[in-house]
């Protein structure tokens, strides 16, 4: 609803959502057990205007689409006789907490709080409000805004796994928010914590850039995830969507053998290892900020150890600060100095944010998760009845076995005949392009990104293709201002596309170059 500032609303649609939720709230009447309540005397007592928010939407979408099924979170609206104003009064509330969260991450931008936005690797990357930002050279004003979600993991740290495909897509004038997700069975959750995030983000790039078309870019699970927000969150509208190797399977596809051997060694929580790993990651947290861990740290440790190290830790722990300050100066603060100044701390960190999610995952097994929410065939569902977006683009590659862009694609073309059915006047753009590569190919590139890509090309084009390297390249790209192409870009001399190209990345240009000529055929 936020991220509107900077989106190009759609108000019909939104007008009609609003219809389906009253429509709900009228059925929720007629289920509060007044029998002798009329269908007429439900609509009268309905509320005739409220506010519309995710949560409201998702279940008109699944009183029109069995398919989906209703979580615990939303089922609750039909349990009490006054279930539609109940319903209304949490409505109004969660508007309530989100305008007050709003204010106050807007009066700390306003006030110039660096708590929201600091350097976290080195080069333009900052971190604001729980998402990594990327602005284009020179703070030039952006072409477009692309909200970036990555693969099933890797997302945790989409600044890390993904960041040369980004900068580059930076460097050709484009501002990058890209939204770290810890990966969940529960896609809806994933998808209102992703929201959430961007949402605290909106309101200062607006002020900073005005009105930026936003474009969701996603590969692998973050193509899946905007499709699902796309189809089921209808305050988060988006210019247009490029998916990269969409893919939607079950469990049991995506990991072998999950029901025979996962699902048995996670269920028992006492030898399943979560614990083990939530306290090691802990503790590597702390070594990895210059600390010695704490004695709560290393206890928790001791006693997740199974057995029978577990029954020898001590029932308490007291490391004398005397010895936890000598270990300090001796040993953490010289490592940690000497990891940060190279770069590596940060990295290091992020490489935790991804093995967090494994106990996490363990976790929900153990709750008893079986498979996605909504299941494949609930999303493949939603994409046909709801998807909106005017504008997509499809990215696939030759090699990869992962993806399933073919079927998004039908699914979407239903989508449009579905849209065309209430609006036909609406035209609907869909392009699904082949590339060369496989399902890994977008996180290919240099691991310090754009920079360690020049100065590669600029020591081994000699070797690989001539002198020249990319000195003059990164001239004109730095050069560049408000997004204009310039006659010589980064990389372009046949040294530097050599270079690329005995060193395995020079796939994930064409997937910059492509993404660029598709954003520029849409005039973003």
């Amino acid at each position: 609803r936020r991220s509107q500032v900077i989106m190009r609303s759609d108000q019909p649609f939104k007008q009609q959502m609003r219809r389906s939720v009253l429509i709900c709230a009228a059925i929720a009447t007629l289920l509060s057990n007044e029998s002798s309540v009329s269908l007429t005397e439900a609509f009268q007592r309905a509320p005739t205007t409220f506010p519309i928010t995710r949560t409201s939407h998702f279940t008109a979408t699944i009183t029109n689409d069995a398919t989906i099924p209703a979580t615990r979170k939303y089922s609750r609206l039909f349990e009490s006789t006054s279930v539609a104003s109940n319903w209304m009064e949490a409505e109004k509330k969660i508007e309530e907490e989100m305008d007050a969260a709003m204010n106050e991450a807007t009066n700390s931008d306003d006030n110039g709080d660096d708590d929201g936005a600091t350097i976290v690797q080195p080069g333009r990357w900052e971190a604001l409000h729980g998402n990594y930002i990327l602005r284009p050279p020179n703070n030039s004003q952006p072409r477009a805004l692309l909200h970036f979600l990555g693969g099933a993991l890797l997302g945790a740290a989409p600044d890390l796994t993904y960041r040369y495909l980004l900068e580059r897509l930076s460097t050709k004038g484009y501002l990058i928010v890209a939204t770290p997700y810890q990966l969940s069975f529960d896609h809806l959750q994933t998808c209102d914590e992703i929201i959430d995030k961007f949402e605290r983000v909106a309101p200062g790039l607006a002020k900073t850039y005005g009105a930026v078309p936003v474009v969701g870019v996603g590969h692998s699970c973050g193509a899946l995830l905007h499709m699902l927000i796309t189809s089921l969150f209808p305050d988060t509208p988006r210019a247009a969507n490029a998916l990269i190797s969409y893919n939607n399977r079950p469990v049991g596809d995506a990991v072998p053998l999950f029901e025979e051997v996962f699902v048995p060694l996670f269920s028992n929580r006492a030898i399943n290892g979560s614990e083990l790993l939530k306290s090691l990651i802990k503790v590597a947290r702390e070594k990895y900020n210059g600390k010695v861990p704490s004695d709560d740290a290393i206890l928790e440790l001791l006693k997740s150890i199974p057995t029978p190290i577990s029954e020898l830790a001590p029932a308490n722990l007291n490391i004398p600060q005397p010895l936890r300050d000598s270990l300090t100066a001796i040993l953490a603060e010289p490592t940690f100095n000497t990891l940060n100044n190279a770069g590596i701390t940060p990295l290091l960190l992020q490489s935790l944010d991804i093995s967090a999610q494994i106990p996490k995952l363990i976790d929900e097994v153990a709750d008893g998760a079986r498979d996605f929410v909504p299941t494949p065939d609930a999303m493949s569902s939603a994409a046909r009845r709801a998807y909106r977006c005017r504008r997509t683009l499809l990215l696939q590659f030759i090699d990869d076995t992962l993806d399933d862009s073919e079927f998004l694609e039908g699914y979407l073309k239903e989508a449009e005949s579905v849209m065309k059915m209430k609006r036909p006047m609406i035209t609907i753009d869909l392009k699904r392009k082949v590339l060369e590569g496989n399902h890994l190919t977008p996180l290919w590139g240099p691991v310090g990104g754009e920079e360690w890509g020049k100065a590669i090309e600029e020591a081994l084009g000699g070797f690989f293709g001539g002198s020249g390297g990319s000195a003059a390249a990164t001239t004109a790209d730095e050069g560049a201002t408000d997004g204009e192409e310039v006659g010589v870009m980064n990389g372009s001399s046949e040294s530097a596309k050599a270079v690329r190209q005995r060193l395995g990345y020079a796939e994930v240009e064409k997937v910059v170059e492509e993404l660029v000529c598709w954003l520029d055929e849409g005039s973003l």
